[in-house]
C-alpha cells in the first residue's frame, strides 16, 4: 500500500454527510497524518494508491491541465507509454489490463485527444483508489490493476459555483440543493476551444458529468450519476487534382463514452451491515467518415454494456469483516462496421460487421480476520465466468493477504491474487487511436489469467509525518494476446486469424516515501521492473521484453506551501528508454524474373534495442486570491518540460553523410510548454 492518505475504508457508502465533495481542489488539506498512517500499518491491503485529490490536482501536467491518470503515472509500478499518453502499464501488464470504474460503471476509453488527456475532469472527482495487487474480491475482469473513481455529491445546503479558464480548455461547475437536506445535484462540463481560436485546428473534445443524490431517509440513499464525452473532428479541404479538376474532401471523426449508474445504499438500524446495489450502462463508440465527390467511406465500431452489482459488508466487533456479493454484465460488441459508396471504393465492401454478445458474471466472498494483536489475515474467493458462442468459461480467483505487525510503526505483509480477463483490446499502436477495438473471448480466444505474489515492508516516521514502503512482486500471465507480424486489424471481420497466444511475466521492486504533513509535502517513487513475453510464433520462440518495459523509473514530487497565498510544485521524472525492434542490415537478392534486384532488411531480435532514457522537469506556481467576500480563486503558471529536453518518442533509420552509414535518429514530441490557468469559486 502507498499510505499517503487514508479515507474511511468505505467512504463512498457511509450515510453520514461527506465533506469531501465540498473541498475545493486548490486546497491542500494534510492533517491527522499519524492516525491515517497507523491504519496503513495495520491493514492487510497492499499495492494500493489512494492519494488525495487535493494533491493530485497540484501535480504539474502538460498544458497546465490537471489529470488524475498523469498524476498516478508518477507513482511506482504505474508506467506511462509514449510521452504524454495516459496509457497505464502496471507491473508488466498491458494498457488494456486495467479495470477503470466511474461510480461502479466500467469506462472503456479513458483518453481524449488520442490519449494525451484523460476523460476525468478533476472538478468532478471525489475519491480515487488504485489497486496494483492484493485485489479485494469485489474487483475482477482485468489482469493488472483496478482504478476505482467516485464522483462528487452535490451540496445539500447551499448553491455553489466554480469556473476554470486554461490554455486549452475551460470548465464550469454548479451544485446545490433541489430539496434542502433531501435532494441535491452536481453538474460540471469541460470543453477545449482550439477549434474556435485557431480555425485550422478542426478538433475539440468535451465532457459532462452530473449527479443526483437523494436522501430517502436516515438509512437509505440513492445516487444517480452520468457521464458523456466525445472527441470531434470535422475537416474540409478543397483543391485541384493532377488533371486540374476541382475537388472537395470532407473528413470527420467522433469517438466517446456514455456512462450512467444508479446506486442504492442501505444501512439498517442495527448497523451490523451495509449494502450497495448498483445498476449501470457503459458505451464506447467511434466513427470515421470521409467523402470526396460521389465517393464515401464510413467506419464504425461500438461496445455497449449493461450490468448489475450487489455488495454486502458485515463487521463483527472487529474480529471479522465479511464482504460478499455478485457482478453481472451483458456485453454487446459491434466492431468494424463499414459503409462505402462510389466507384473509387469498390474494393471495400459495405458490411455490418459482427454482432457479438456475451455475458460476464461473478460471485465473491472474503473475510478479513484479526487473529491476534500482531496477525491479521484476509481470505477471499471470486468465482468468475463468461459465456461465448458454444463455450462457457469459469475461473476461480483466490485472494489471500496477511499482515504481521512488528511494532506500532512497522509491519510486514504478503499477498497472492489471481485475476481473469474476458476481453481484449485490439490495437497496433501505443497510442489510443480510434481504431482500437474491444473483442470478447470466443471458443478460440481464451480468457487471460494472471497470478501475482507480493511482499512488502511498511514503516511510519510518525513525528515527521513520513511513510516508507518497499514492495517486491512476481506476476505470471497466461493466454496473453499478440498479433502476427503484418496483421490486418482494420476492416477485418475475421480478426482471430491474426491473433497469437502466449505467456508473460512481470517482476520487480518498488520503493516509496511520502510526507503528508507540514509545509513541504510530496513523494519519491522508484521502481526496478522487468516485463517479459514469450510466444511460440514470435522471436523464434525466445522470450523478449515487452514494448513498455522500462528498467528504471524514478519520480520526485515536491509541493511547498510558502504561505496562505503562494505555493510551488515540481515534478522530476527519469525513466529508462522503451525497447524497439531495429534493422541491423540488409541484403540483395535477384528478382524472380531476373529483371533486377530487391533489397531486403535484416532485423534484430524482437525489441532488442532501446530508446534513450527520458528526463523531464515540470514546474507549477500557484497564487490564491479573493474578490470580495464571496469569490475566491487561484491562478497557476506552469511549465511542462522546463529544460526543453525532447523525450524520445519514435525512431527513424537514416543515412548519415558524415559517418557514411545508417544511423538511428530519435524524434521527440513536445518541447517546453508554458501554460496559465485561473480558477474561481463562488
Amino acid at each position: 500500500m502507498i499510505p499517503v492518505w487514508n479515507h474511511a475504508q468505505e467512504s463512498d457508502t457511509t450515510l453520514l454527510e461527506s465533506t469531501i465533495g465540498e473541498q475545493r481542489l486548490n486546497e491542500v488539506v494534510i492533517n491527522a497524518a499519524a492516525g491515517d498512517m497507523q491504519q496503513s500499518i495495520r491493514s492487510t491491503q497492499m499495492g494500493k494508491i489512494d492519494l488525495p485529490l487535493s494533491i493530485l490536482a497540484k501535480v504539474p501536467a502538460i498544458a497546465g491541465e490537471p489529470d488524475v491518470i498523469k498524476a498516478l503515472q508518477t507513482t511506482p509500478g504505474v508506467k506511462r507509454g509514449s510521452e504524454g499518453s495516459i496509457g497505464m502499464y502496471v507491473r508488466g501488464g498491458g494498457k488494456d489490463e486495467n479495470l477503470i470504474l466511474m461510480d461502479g460503471a466500467p469506462v472503456y476509453n479513458a483518453g481524449h485527444m488520442l490519449g494525451f488527456f484523460s476523460v476525468f475532469n478533476m472538478q468532478a472527482l471525489r475519491e480515487v483508489n488504485m489497486y496494483k495487487s492484493s485485489f479485494p474480491a469485489q474487483f475482477g475482469g482485468r489482469l493488472s490493476s483496478v482504478l476505482d473513481i467516485r464522483t462528487r455529491d452535490g451540496d445539500m445546503q447551499h448553491y455553489k459555483g466554480a469556473a476554470s479558464l486554461g490554455l486549452i480548455s475551460s470548465s464550469a461547475t454548479f451544485q446545490g440543493p433541489i430539496i434542502k437536506d433531501k435532494l441535491s445535484f452536481f453538474v460540471t462540463g469541460r470543453r477545449t476551444y482550439a477549434d474556435r481560436i485557431l480555425r485550422y485546428i478542426p478538433y475539440y473534445f468535451y465532457d459532462v458529468n452530473g449527479k443526483l443524490t437523494y436522501r430517502v431517509n436516515e438509512r437509505n440513499r440513492l445516487y444517480l450519476s452520468w457521464y458523456k464525452g466525445n472527441d470531434v473532428m470535422d475537416m474540409q479541404r478543397s483543391g485541384e487534382d493532377s488533371a486540374g479538376a476541382a475537388y472537395t474532401l470532407k473528413t470527420g471523426m467522433i469517438l466517446g463514452n456514455d456512462v450512467a449508474s444508479i446506486r442504492w445504499n442501505n444501512r439498517p438500524a442495527h448497523e451490523k451491515y451495509t449494502s450497495d446495489i448498483t445498476a449501470y450502462y457503459s458505451g464506447f463508440k467511434y466513427r470515421v467518415d470521409g467523402k470526396m465527390g460521389n465517393n464515401e467511406l464510413s467506419m464504425r465500431s461500438a461496445i455497449r454494456d449493461i450490468g448489475l452489482k450487489g455488495d454486502w459488508r458485515w463487521q463483527q466487533a472487529g474480529a471479522h469483516q465479511i464482504r460478499t456479493g455478485f457482478n453481472y454484465g451483458f456485453h454487446h460488441f459491434n466492431p468494424n462496421m463499414v459503409r462505402t459508396e462510389g466507384a473509387a471504393l469498390e474494393q471495400f465492401t459495405s458490411r455490418d460487421g459482427k454482432n457479438i454478445t456475451n455475458q460476464e458474471m461473478a460471485l465473491y466472498i472474503q473475510d478479513e480476520m484479526r487473529l491476534s494483536d500482531r496477525w491479521q489475515v484476509l481470505a477471499g474467493l471470486r468465482l468468475s465466468g463468461a459465456t461465448a458462442k458454444d463455450v462457457l468459461y469459469w475461473n476461480p480467483e483466490p485472494r489471500v493477504a496477511a499482515r504481521y505487525q512488528i511494532n506500532e510503526n512497522s509491519s510486514l505483509k504478503g499477498s497472492f491474487a489471481r485475476m481473469a480477463q474476458y476481453m481484449q483490446l485490439v490495437s497496433s499502436s501505443s497510442l489510443t487511436l480510434p481504431t482500437d477495438l474491444w473483442y470478447p473471448v470466443t471458443s478460440s480466444v481464451r480468457p487471460g489469467i494472471s497470478d501475482q505474489v507480493s511482499a512488502g515492508y511498511y514503516h511510519v516516521l510518525a513525528e515527521g509525518g513520513i511513510s516508507l514502503t518497499a514492495e517486491v512482486y512476481y506476476k505470471w500471465m497466461n493466454n496473453l494476446v499478440e498479433y502476427r507480424e503484418g496483421a490486418l486489424l482494420v476492416l477485418n471481420d475475421d480478426y482471430e486469424k491474426e491473433l497469437l497466444h502466449g505467456k508473460g511475466r512481470g517482476y520487480g521492486l518498488e520503493l516509496f516515501a511520502a510526507r503528508t504533513s507540514g509545509k513541504f509535502t510530496g513523494w519519491i517513487g522508484y521502481s526496478l521492473s522487468f516485463a517479459e513475453r514469450n510466444f511460440d510464433s514470435l522471436n523464434n520462440g525466445r522470450k523478449y521484453y515487452a514494448r513498455y518495459d522500462r528498467r528504471h523509473d524514478l519520480s520526485v514530487i515536491g509541493m511547498y506551501q510558502l504561505n496562505d497565498r503562494w505555493s510551488f510544485n515540481a515534478v522530476v521524472q527519469y525513466a529508462t528508454g522503451s525497447p524497439f525492434t531495429g534493422q541491423q542490415g540488409q541484403y540483395v537478392v535477384p528478382k524472380p524474373d531476373l529483371s533486377g534486384f530487391d533489397i531486403l532488411p535484416v532485423y534484430t531480435s524482437r525489441n532488442a534495442l532501446r530508446l534513450s532514457s527520458s528526463f523531464r522537469i515540470d514546474f507549477d506556481i500557484q497564487y490564491k486570491f479573493r474578490l470580495g467576500s464571496k469569490i475566491s480563486g487561484d491562478a497557476h503558471l506552469s511549465v511542462y518540460n522546463v529544460m526543453n529536453r525532447a523525450q524520445p518518442y519514435r525512431v527513424e533509420r537514416v543515412y548519415s553523410e558524415v559517418k557514411k552509414e545508417f544511423v538511428y535518429q530519435q524524434k521527440g514530441l513536445f518541447g517546453i510548454i508554458p501554460a496559465f490557468a485561473i480558477n474561481f469559486n463562488i
